[in-house]
């Protein structure tokens, strides 16, 4: 007698990344790229979402098109406004499952021409509001006793800098051992904390720019796109992940083991 023989659907994405209904998140750098795209998914997946960023205008027309998401203007290069957007989450913002550290810019400069005030800019938009943020989310997380999630978005250029990327790098690199601290504290509170470390996306998934693909010189051959990295952080974010903690994860198409010249643009590029 032939077994039986059971045949099952297969799973879409939104189901094997698991739902996000009733989880409330807080992104911030939430109105272009990489997340932009995780607002938009966590969104769709039936989460609440609080985004910040600088641009008003890109943010409410965010929040009025897309149902789920909130927008809060904050400059967080400004430490004054980091402490203001705490205070207002305090106050404001109930519960919080996930916080997504995503904000920030890139920095051209070198150790000999790097200016305090732009050490400082990065400084607390990198390392400030970020620690901050996390605080505040875990402090949260504790009282409601919620095993949440806490993901720092970092960049390969903590592994691998750039010339000219002091700040950026160093800052970078912070974040890494930041995020590996708060697994350590928050981890016997349930509390997961990941470094998820990009290399070579590009801002949008369509239109990507002619050639810009086969210049990006991963062993993939292209540009990653902000789709992509909003379904891992989404599966980090969901309850499918319940045994990972203190990890950096490195998104980045193979660039870092790709032994290729970095594309030229990149090369000249100033801030």
């Amino acid at each position: 007698m032939n077994p039986k023989i059971i045949v099952k659907k297969s799973l879409t994405d939104e189901r094997i990344i698991d739902n996000m209904e009733n989880k409330t998140c807080v992104i911030t750098g939430g109105t272009r790229g990489l997340g932009e795209a995780t607002a938009k998914l966590f969104a769709k997946l039936g989460a609440r979402v609080l985004i910040t960023g600088r641009d008003e205008e890109r943010g409410h027309r965010i929040q009025s098109n897309f149902k789920g998401i909130t927008f809060r203007r904050a400059d967080l290069e400004d430490r004054k406004d980091v402490i203001e957007l705490v205070k207002w989450l305090d106050h404001n913002f109930g519960s919080i499952d996930v916080l997504i550290s995503n904000a920030a810019r890139n920095s051209r400069y070198d150790l000999l021409n790097v200016e305090l005030e732009e050490w400082d800019r990065m400084l607390s938009l990198l390392l400030t509001a970020p620690f901050l943020l996390s605080r505040w989310a875990a402090k949260r997380m504790i009282a409601e006793k919620k095993k949440g999630k806490i993901i720092i978005i970092g960049a390969i250029q903590a592994m691998s800098p750039l010339e000219r990327s002091l700040a950026y790098a160093t800052c970078k690199g912070g974040l890494i051992s930041m995020m590996r601290s708060m697994a350590v504290d928050l981890g016997r509170h349930g509390i997961q904390a990941f470094a998820v470390l990009p290399g070579p996306f590009y801002i949008k998934d369509e239109p990507m720019p002619e050639g810009l693909d086969s210049r990006a010189a991963s062993l993939l051959g292209r540009m990653g796109r902000p789709s992509e990295m909003a379904k891992l952080l989404a599966f980090l974010a969901s309850d499918n992940n319940s045994f990972m903690t203190g990890n950096t994860i490195v998104v980045d198409g193979g660039r870092l083991i790709s032994r290729k010249a970095d594309p030229r643009e990149i090369q000249l590029q100033t801030i």
